[in-house]
């Protein structure tokens, strides 16, 4: 009898344990979990492996929770408060003690987003956002009185694209969280100079020159090569957050992008000025929901009017990520391949949404699956409790992210030490009743049909959206092709990956041509089945600024970029001398900062616009490149953004019945103190009719001078337009007097 009770005690003990567990695992998304437990095999990125102390993490409490109580026992820090959810700065080795405690509902961080950047060679140039009057902005509308935030990583305060008339950098607030230092005001911000990643960053500089960049000249004013560049919001109010997407062993993850989102529409609310945000970074879509705290911050986040946050869609699109087996098919599948990404290289990453019945087989093999370097067959039921398994000569690490009752979500991945080359595939069989998915992380793998094996081609198009892209709250923004081919300094095609001689435009550019979806554009549907992105813009081989401080190796490997060196005197910051340049670069990362800076127009316009109002917009506003489509679509969304239509219909100036919507291509309309004056590019000398609308729809002046005196309006914003016997240089603009 003792010996039965000694054994029930000793049941009910592990019982009680592994019911603990199994609770705090629960508690703990799946990332998090490895990185506490010292196993980051998939952070497929490869970053150098630092030990370090503390992480920064998302967190729930209880309602009944004790903040100071939990702070005090786990020895957290709490960096932002988002309603319920916080962001924490705590000890590596306490997670999992807290995860344990009642007071906890959720403890979550996931790997770091990456840059939406094509890292292909030959996605290199210059685009039509910065050549004047192709597509002139309204000058009513600079951005003033907006903050445009930019989320990212290798930043440069002091570049003239981001300085003033009087030389002034506008970067009025910046946080680098890789040394967790904050820089408020001009001084501070000049003082810094830099975020402390810039000597082997570029990324965000390139991005907050499209998205708000002042207007600068390149070095050859004084010729007729002379060119001009500009950003869109010209006069926001410039916030930066400096992340580094590169760094996942020191303490960063994808919690420290919300604290970054917290924090900027946090200073925009002390200036109470409304604020747009860029993240042109991004990380692959789950069947799991993984990123529960970080997606009901954001939601929190964007539930004020005037916090806007624009999101890259992605750089996958001409690829296959989804393949479904339908529940009536007894088995099915198909291939997965390798890219070759610079640093993120050739890695197997694949999610798995299989039913506990069902069964996986691996086949290692080569480009035509006609040899086998390994098989392993899986019953799910036994992945469930696998950390890893071989495939001929490879590791391959398992992860449960989910468990429900009716499905497992896996992510199966290469161990740290494992790697493929571009001619090897994997081919993945799921066996068994009911349906089942696979699909392929965009950071390291595709999928493709094997046309010779029946049952092996499910793999689907589209389903290429990053997260958070996906997320319906946010603004994510795919890429229009214009121009594919520019010469550098050096006398090379850039956009041909420095050839002397190029070659026709490269499949990855367009799919129908200039003013067409760039192929490489990521597309929905996302995998809920929703609609996405939400519009495009010009994206294909952008001119922007180009950071200073990038060092020798680096600056090397981006110097067959560089277009120009800008119209300065030769400068030394930080032990850094030389000529600020502007480089040309390419991806959803180059798109997604040209639509913030448009809303930012729209904000100044109305302060109070939500992201609901601003899709209102867009839907009612955007260009559709392709009349061979409904819209919205999972290419375009609702189109090409159109900042100047957008204006016209937040102003409710659409139903002006002689007033354009466009502006003229060939006319410009300048102001001088009070006189109106409207010249043409192409010598233009026929009669002309200009006319000044209010903002109310009254017709207030009719000329046919293109020299006009205003002296009797007040001051405020008027819609004038121009009327000529040629298309081009008839149109509207608005003006501030």
């Amino acid at each position: 009898m003792r010996k039965f009770i000694v054994l029930v005690l000793l049941m009910t003990v592990a019982t009680s344990i592994v019911a603990q567990e199994s609770k705090e695992h629960e508690k703990i998304s799946p990332y998090l979990e490895s990185l506490i437990c010292g196993e980051d095999a998939r952070d497929i990125r490869r970053a150098p492996s630092t030990e370090t102390q503390t992480i920064t993490l998302l967190a729930k409490l209880a309602e009944d929770a004790d903040e100071e109580e939990l702070a005090e026992k786990y020895g957290f820090e709490v960096l932002s408060r988002i309603g319920r959810v916080l962001v924490l700065r705590m000890p590596k080795g306490s997670v999992a003690q807290m995860a344990a405690d009642n007071g906890v509902v959720r403890l979550e961080a996931e790997r770091m987003p990456r840059p939406m950047l094509d890292l292909v060679p030959q996605q290199i140039g210059v685009d039509k956002v910065h050549d004047g009057l192709i597509n002139q902005l309204p000058q009513a509308y600079t951005g003033k009185n907006v903050v445009v935030g930019i989320v990212d990583s290798g930043f440069d305060y002091i570049n003239p694209f981001f300085r003033d008339e009087n030389g002034v950098t506008r970067i009025q607030w910046a946080a680098d969280y890789i040394n967790n230092k904050k820089y408020s005001g001009t001084d501070e911000v000049t003082t810094a100079m830099h975020s402390s990643d810039a000597s082997t960053m570029y990324h965000g500089t390139h991005v907050a020159g499209i998205a708000a960049g002042s207007r600068v000249q390149d070095s050859d004013w004084d010729t007729t090569t002379s060119k001009t560049y500009q950003g869109i919001a010209s006069e926001a109010d410039i916030a930066e957050g400096a992340i580094n997407s590169e760094i996942t062993s020191s303490g960063l993850s994808s919690a420290t992008s919300i604290q970054a989102f917290a924090d900027i529409f946090e200073y925009a609310d002390q200036q109470n000025k409304p604020c747009v945000i860029n993240y042109s970074l991004g990380d692959a879509m789950s069947f799991a929901d993984t990123r529960q705290l970080e997606e009901e911050a954001i939601r929190t986040l964007l539930e004020k009017p005037g916090h806007v946050l624009v999101v890259a869609s992605g750089n996958a699109g001409s690829t296959s990520r989804l393949a479904h087996k339908p529940a009536d098919m007894t088995e099915g599948g198909c291939g997965v391949c390798f890219n070759d990404w610079e640093q993120y290289g050739t890695y197997f990453g694949i999610e798995l949404k299989v039913k506990t019945t069902q069964s996986i087989t691996l086949r290692y093999t080569n480009s035509s699956y006609s040899t086998n370097k390994g098989t392993q067959t899986i019953a799910v039921e036994s992945l469930i409790g696998a950390k890893s398994f071989s495939l001929g000569s490879k590791q391959i690490q398992v992860y449960l992210k989910e468990q429900t009752d009716d499905y497992c979500v896996f992510y199966l991945t290469a161990g740290l030490t494992t790697t493929f080359t571009t001619s090897e595939r994997i081919l993945v069989t799921i066996s068994g009743e009911g349906d089942a998915w696979i699909y392929a992380d965009p950071l390291c793998a595709q999928l493709e049909n094997v046309v010779t094996i029946l049952n092996l081609q499910l793999a689907e198009e589209g389903y290429s959206m990053a997260w958070p892209a996906m997320m319906p709250e946010v603004i994510s923004v795919g890429n229009i092709a214009y121009r594919f081919k520019i010469v550098t300094m050096a006398n090379k095609y850039a956009s041909q990956g420095g050839v002397v001689t190029p070659t026709d435009i490269t499949d990855m550019e367009s799919t129908k041509g200039e003013g067409y979806l760039a192929k490489s554009s990521s597309v929905g549907p996302t995998l809920t089945g929703a609609v996405k992105p939400d519009v495009c813009a010009p994206g294909v081989n952008i001119v922007s600024a180009e950071n200073f401080f990038i060092d020798d190796d680096t600056y090397y490997s981006v110097a067959g970029w560089d277009i120009a060196a800008l119209d300065t005197e030769y400068e030394t910051w930080d032990g850094m001398s030389g000529y600020f340049h502007i480089m040309a670069q390419t991806g959803t990362s180059m798109s997604a900062p040209a639509v913030t800076g448009t809303i930012a127009l729209w904000l100044q316009a109305d302060p109070t616009l939500t992201t609901e109002r601003i899709k209102d917009v867009i839907a009612h506003s955007s260009r559709q490149p392709d009349d061979e489509l409904s819209y919205p679509n999972n290419q375009y969304g609702y189109g090409e953004i159109d900042a100047y239509r957008g204006l016209l219909y937040i102003l409710n100036l659409t139903g002006i019945r002689d007033l354009s919507q466009h502006q003229p291509q060939q006319a410009r309309v300048s102001l001088n103190g009070k006189r109106l004056n409207v010249s043409f590019a192409n010598d233009y000398e026929g009669p002309v009719t200009v006319r000044v609308f209010s903002t109310d729809g009254r017709l207030l002046l009719t000329s046919s001078d293109t020299n006009i005196g205003l002296e009797r309006l007040s001051h405020g914003v008027y819609a004038v337009q121009v009327t000529t016997g040629e298309k081009s240089t008839t149109g509207s603009t608005l003006i501030r007097l």
